[in-house]
């Protein structure tokens, strides 16, 4: 029967009882990965390098990981939100336009197949409309050979690290995907509380912390809590434990040796306060203070069992309110719940159980951690130079802690809630896990969808007038609400007196007009910036110059009077007279569509008072006023 190495009698309550480590075995005996399984022992022992994979069965996991990958690649399909594809058959007509009342009013349509060939367009999809929908209700119009979402596709980056094939467990979380944004920061410090760290691994030496001159500076990369010292080498006969945990974490990544974490670039604090006896519940506890006194962002909790120590509890509790994450691993005895500390209900805390290649919850981890993650034979770091593949709910702790650095280094001043409800919300649905397994790159895109909290929209950041002629510019408007939809107030400040705001204050949503004050306008192009609550900011835009003569063409479009007139739900094309070729010369539609040349062709969807901003190639910016009756 499995059970943990040093394991230790228990006492009942007594807070200086000592904790072990948190993994099964150390060379798991399992149809995928070979390896003998010694009878534990008590003490603690150095174990003899591990054999390599039989080739055979590391072709069967690299098959059956590639396998599940592709099964998922259609329904994790990715695509644009805006637009389809719609191929039309040689001589049909442009299908009707799909917008509703709250889609751009006038938008050019992108034509993307050889000019020689039945068109292919992009055409828009109005905001709410799901792509797929659209692109079925496109494909029924008369004269569409196919309609299709614009797909998006993407390389996964990975490192070229020798034996990052055999690291599984990231392309289960799917880390490849998650490196194309971010690999790390060193900025991000990660506390390894264990029996030390092999600071002169050559995968680790580059990512070891270095105690900064503002705290001392004396070259210190942790602590030792068992001698206090700074002498952070696991004792002889140790399990390099620590070291293993921290290679998962933050082995360097694409330095062309060994293995990398699931961080390529992370600062990894040791902090041993484990010997060949366990762990003192004091000792923890001094641990935990001093990470989160040092700046650790992450603090591994890879250990568990013992009492429920209120010195603990309290320590954990104190690095949440320095805004220090604790990674728990849930323990290996197969029981219904998480072990101390991981089923401590703290929100600063996330609990973690072991999962295997079949992405089931391993038959040796506790039951009702908070997520999953990879944890049967993780291959890692050990004594320098040397890499071991074990189990354990540490292991599985170590993917989500380097995943929390890995979202503090896209995301440096992003708070420890933020941080924990990514990771909890990447989850996918196993077995035996509130959250599920955890994914790298849904975790950040979770992180990024949580950007605009607390922000004000504009619905443009830059207006553009043209004063042609001593003409006043027509007033333009823009739209301001709250990212959560909500009623936030604010307030608005320019910093020019020729903007007139028509309100200057108020509650989104809220729409206000903003005008040019020719009598207080100086010489030349004027720039100016409307602050709305110092979290939006507008950009307003003058250019003087004289108005470009503009030809309109199409059934129910013409120009007369202040600007153009044209009926709702028809098409027409804008030229600028005079001009025969003029790439750089570019249309800016309502809602922020571009389309260069000299000519314009575009749909005019719904009836309203709209403007075209023509901007030419000597820098000048004209406003066509458009009334779509």
């Amino acid at each position: 029967m499995q059970r943990k190495i040093s394991e230790l009698p228990v006492g009942s309550g007594d807070p200086l009882w000592p904790l072990g480590f948190v993994d099964i075995r150390f060379e798991p005996h399992d149809p995928l990965f070979d390896g003998d399984v010694e009878p534990p022992r008590r003490e603690p022992r150095r174990r003899k390098k591990s054999r390599a994979i039989l080739p055979v069965l590391a072709l069967a996991l690299l098959l059956e990981v590639s396998a599940c990958g592709g099964r998922q690649d259609e329904a994790r399909a990715m695509h644009t939100t805006d637009a389809v594809l719609v191929q039309l058959e040689p001589g049909a007509p442009v299908p009707p336009p799909l917008f509703d009342e709250g889609g751009a009013p006038i938008v050019a349509l992108a034509s993307i197949g050889p000019a020689d060939g039945a068109p292919l367009l992009r055409l828009p999809v109005p905001a709410g409309l799901d792509v797929a929908e659209a692109a079925r209700r496109f494909a029924l119009q008369p004269g569409v050979a196919f309609a299709e979402p614009v797909y998006l596709y993407k390389t996964a980056r990975v490192p070229n690290d020798p034996r990052f094939k055999d690291l599984w467990g990231l392309a289960r979380i799917e880390a490849p995907e998650a490196w194309q944004q971010i690999t790390g920061d060193r900025k991000v410090v990660v506390a390894v509380i264990d029996d030390g760290i092999a600071m002169t691994h050559a995968d680790l030496a580059a990512n070891i912390w270095n105690k900064p001159p503002e705290q001392g500076g004396d070259g210190a990369h942790g602590w030792s809590f068992i001698d206090d010292s700074a002498n952070l080498a696991p004792a002889p006969g140790d399990r390099w434990h620590g070291t293993h945990v921290a290679g998962i974490i933050g082995a360097v990544g694409d330095n062309r040796l060994g293995i990398t974490g699931v961080s390529w670039n992370v600062s990894l604090m040791g902090l041993r306060a484990f010997g060949p006896d366990g762990a003192r519940s004091d000792a923890l506890a001094r641990a935990i203070d001093y990470a989160a006194d040092h700046g650790a962002r992450v603090i591994t909790a890879a250990w568990g069992g013992g009492g429920r120590s209120i010195a603990i509890e309290r320590a954990i509790a104190r690095a949440g309110a320095r805004g220090a994450l604790v990674v728990a691993a849930a323990g290996n005895e197969g029981a219904s719940q998480p072990a101390f500390p991981a089923n401590l209900a703290l929100d600063n805390v996330i609990s973690v159980g072991a999962s295997g290649p079949d992405d089931l919850l391993a038959s040796f981890s506790n039951r009702g951690a908070m997520v999953a993650a990879p944890g049967v034979g993780i291959l890692s770091t050990t004594a320098p130079g040397h890499y071991e593949r074990y189990d354990g709910t540490s292991m599985a702790a170590a993917h989500v802690a380097g995943l929390a650095a890995l979202l503090w280094a896209a995301k440096p001043h992003a708070p420890v809630a933020r941080i924990r409800q990514a990771i909890l919300a990447s989850g996918t649905v196993i077995d035996g896990a509130q959250n599920g397994r955890v994914s790298a790159a849904r975790a950040l895109a979770a992180l990024d969808a949580g950007d605009a909290e607390g922000k004000l929209l504009l619905s443009r950041p830059v207006l553009n007038f043209t004063a042609a002629r001593g003409r006043i510019p027509r007033a333009q408007t823009v739209e301001l609400r709250a990212d959560d939809g909500g009623a936030t107030a604010w307030a608005a400040k320019v910093s020019a007196p020729w903007v007139v705001l028509s309100v200057d204050h108020g509650v989104t949503p809220a729409q206000l007009a903003v005008r040019i004050d020719p009598a207080k306008l100086g010489p030349g192009d004027q720039l100016a910036q409307v602050h709305f609550s110092d979290s939006a900011t507008l950009e307003v835009r003058v250019r003087a110059g004289p108005r470009q003569a503009i030809a309109a063409g199409g059934s129910g479009c013409s120009m007369r009077g202040d600007g153009l007139h044209v009926r709702a739900g028809t098409s027409c094309s804008l030229e600028i007279e005079g001009v025969e070729s003029a790439p750089t010369i570019q249309w800016r539609l309502p809602g922020g569509g571009l389309q260069s040349g000299a000519r314009l062709h575009a749909q005019f969807a719904r009836a309203g008072q709209f403007e075209l901003l023509v901007s030419f190639d000597e820098g000048e910016i004209d406003t066509v006023h458009v009334s779509v009756e």
